[in-house]
C-alpha cells in the first residue's frame, strides 16, 4: 500500500508539470495568435480568421501587393478575464478589438457560456471587420453602415465544405428589427444624436444586407459611400439613391420577407496556414493579463467624473502591476520595454529612460527601446532652452534614425523622429511631417498619431488635408472621449478654413 500511495504522490507531483499549458505565439499571414491551447485548436482559429480576412478582400477588391499589418490576438481562458481587461466585471462581453501603442490586438475567450448565434467567433470576426476597413479602407463612414459591415461579416457562417456563406442572416439580433425600424430617411438625413431608438446593430446589418445584395442597390451604395469620403454633406450623398421614401418601402420589405439570400464563397487559405511557432518569454507571458488591459489613450476626456475615476484607478492598478512584473522579471526584454512604455504614458520620464537605458544595455539595438529613449530625451529638450535644447533634440533624432535603421517597416521610429522636433518646441520641417504621415497610413486607427498629423496639418495651413484625417474620429460610431475632442477640433478646423478661404489673403 506504501508503495501504491507513493506511486500515486507522485502522478499528483507530476501530472500539473505535464498539464502546464504555456503560452505560445502562432504567425499567419495575416494575424499573431497567443495561446495557450495548443496547435490543433489555434489552427482552426487561425484557418478561420485567415477566411474571413480572405472574404473581405475579395468582397472589397483589395489588392494582393497591400502590405498587412497583422493583428494580434490573445486567446485568454474564459470571459472573466475579458472582463477583466475592460474593467467590467459581469458585463458578458464576448470579446474586444482595441488598439494602444503596441498596436492592434483583440481578445477572444477559449471557453465561454454563451448561447446560440452569439458566440466569441461572431464577435472576433465583427471586430476584425472594423480593423480591416480602418487599416485598409480609413474613411468617413456613416455609423449605421460601420456596424452594419461588421455584423454581415461576423454572421457569415463556415460550411461542412469549407466555403463561407457570405451574408447569412444576423439570427442573434433578434426578430424585433422590423417593429423597431427607422426610417431610412431619417438615418441617412438626420445627424445620428437626433435619431432616437434606432437599432445601431440590427436595423444597420438589415439596410446593409439589402444594399449589398441588391443588384440596383449596390452600385448606390458605393457611390453614397464614395460622396461621403469626398466630403458631400450627407443631404447631397443621399442623392445617390434616388427617392428615399421608396428606398425605406424597398428594404423593409426585404426585412419583412426574411428571405436573406448569401452566397457560397471558396475562399482560398495558404496551407500551412501557421507559418511560425515561438515560445513567449516568462516575462510576457506573465504580463498578458496587463498587456491586454494597458489603455494609453487620454482618459480626461471622459466627461462623467465616476467614470473618469474608475478608468484612472483601474490604469493606476495596471501600471502596478506591470512595475512589480518588471521588477520581478528584471533581464526580460519585454518586461523591461513594456515597464518603459508604461512609465512614459504615464508621464514618469525619468523611470521610462531608465528602463529603456537598462534594456538597451541588454540588447542595444531594440527598436522600441530606442524609440522609448528617442522620446525622453525630446521631452528632456522641451524642458531646455537654447543651445542644449537643439543639442537634445538633435540626440533624440539620431536615436529614432536608428530605431529605423532596426526596422524599418516600424512605424514608432518615425513617429517619434516627428516627436524629436514637436516634443521639443521646434517647428518641424516638411520631411519630418512627410515622415508622420508615412506612420498614420501604416497605423491609421491610431487616434492619438493621426492627431499629431492633424496639429501638425493645421500648423502649416493644410486645411483641407487636416479636416479630412480627421473625419473618421469626430464620426466614430461610439459616443468615446476621443469623439468629442475631435469635434471640437473639427469645429475649429473648419471655422479657420472658412475663414482663410473667405479672406483676401487667402
Amino acid at each position: 500500500m506504501r508503495q501504491f500511495g507513493a506511486l500515486v504522490a507522485a502522478a499528483l507531483v507530476l501530472a500539473p508539470a505535464a498539464a502546464r499549458a504555456e503560452w505560445k505565439k502562432y504567425d499567419t499571414a495575416h494575424f499573431v495568435i497567443y495561446s495557450e491551447s495548443g496547435e490543433k485548436e489555434v489552427t482552426r482559429l487561425a484557418e478561420r480568421l485567415e477566411g474571413v480576412d480572405g472574404l473581405m478582400r475579395m468582397a472589397s477588391g483589395l489588392k494582393s501587393d497591400v502590405e498587412p499589418v497583422k493583428v494580434r490576438i490573445y486567446q485568454v481562458a474564459s470571459n472573466a478575464e475579458v472582463e477583466r481587461a475592460i474593467n467590467d466585471p459581469n458585463s458578458g462581453v464576448e470579446g474586444f478589438y482595441t488598439t494602444n501603442v503596441f498596436g492592434p490586438f483583440a481578445v477572444t475567450p477559449r471557453h465561454t457560456n454563451a448561447a446560440g448565434d452569439f458566440t466569441p467567433e461572431l464577435v472576433l470576426h465583427h471586430e476584425y471587420a472594423h480593423h480591416f476597413m480602418l487599416q485598409y479602407f480609413p474613411a468617413v463612414y456613416p455609423g449605421w453602415y460601420t456596424e452594419g459591415y461588421a455584423e454581415l461579416i461576423g454572421s457569415s457562417k463556415f460550411l461542412p465544405d469549407g466555403k463561407i456563406a457570405y451574408g447569412m442572416p444576423a439570427r442573434h439580433r433578434g426578430d424585433d428589427i422590423s417593429a423597431s425600424w427607422v426610417s431610412m430617411e431619417d438615418i441617412l438625413l438626420k445627424s445620428p444624436d437626433k435619431i432616437h431608438n434606432f437599432d445601431l446593430y440590427g436595423q444597420g446589418w438589415a439596410m446593409t444586407h439589402f444594399l449589398t445584395f441588391s443588384p440596383t442597390r449596390a452600385p448606390q451604395l458605393r457611390k453614397y459611400l464614395a460622396l461621403l469620403s469626398t466630403g458631400a454633406s450627407q443631404e447631397d450623398a443621399a442623392r445617390a439613391f434616388g427617392d428615399l421614401g421608396e428606398l425605406n418601402r424597398e428594404a423593409h420589405k426585404y426585412l419583412d420577407l426574411g428571405s436573406f439570400s448569401y452566397r457560397p464563397v471558396a475562399v482560398p487559405i495558404a496551407k500551412p496556414v501557421i507559418r511560425k511557432v515561438d515560445p513567449v518569454s516568462a516575462g510576457e507571458a506573465a504580463l498578458i493579463p496587463e498587456i491586454i488591459a494597458f489603455r494609453d489613450d487620454d482618459p480626461s476626456g471622459i466627461r462623467k467624473d465616476t467614470d473618469r475615476a474608475r478608468e484612472i484607478k483601474a490604469r493606476n492598478e495596471t501600471l502596478a502591476h506591470i512595475r512589480e512584473k518588471a521588477e520581478r522579471y528584471a533581464t526580460d526584454p519585454f518586461a523591461l520595454y513594456f515597464l518603459a512604455q508604461a512609465d512614459y504614458g504615464d508621464g514618469d520620464y525619468r523611470g521610462a529612460e531608465a528602463a529603456a537605458d537598462r534594456l538597451l544595455a541588454l540588447q542595444p539595438g531594440h527598436v522600441r527601446g530606442l524609440v522609448v529613449k528617442s522620446l525622453c530625451v525630446a521631452q528632456a529638450a522641451g524642458r531646455a532652452a537654447g543651445a542644449q535644447r537643439t543639442q537634445l533634440a538633435a540626440e533624440a533624432r539620431r536615436l529614432a534614425l536608428k530605431a529605423n535603421q532596426g526596422d524599418h517597416d516600424d512605424p514608432l521610429p518615425l513617429v517619434a523622429y516627428y516627436q524629436s522636433y514637436h516634443l521639443a518646441g521646434l517647428k518641424a520641417p516638411k520631411d519630418a511631417l512627410n515622415i508622420l504621415s508615412q506612420a498614420v497610413a501604416t497605423m491609421p486607427q491610431d487616434s492619438h498619431v493621426r492627431m499629431l498629423l492633424v496639429e501638425g496639418l493645421a500648423d502649416d495651413h493644410r486645411w483641407g488635408q487636416a479636416i479630412a484625417l480627421i473625419m473618421p474620429i469626430a464620426n466614430d460610431t461610439h459616443p468615446t472621449p476621443q469623439r468629442d475632442a475631435a469635434r471640437a477640433v473639427l469645429a475649429k478646423l473648419q471655422a479657420e478654413a472658412a475663414m482663410a478661404n473667405g479672406s483676401p489673403a487667402a
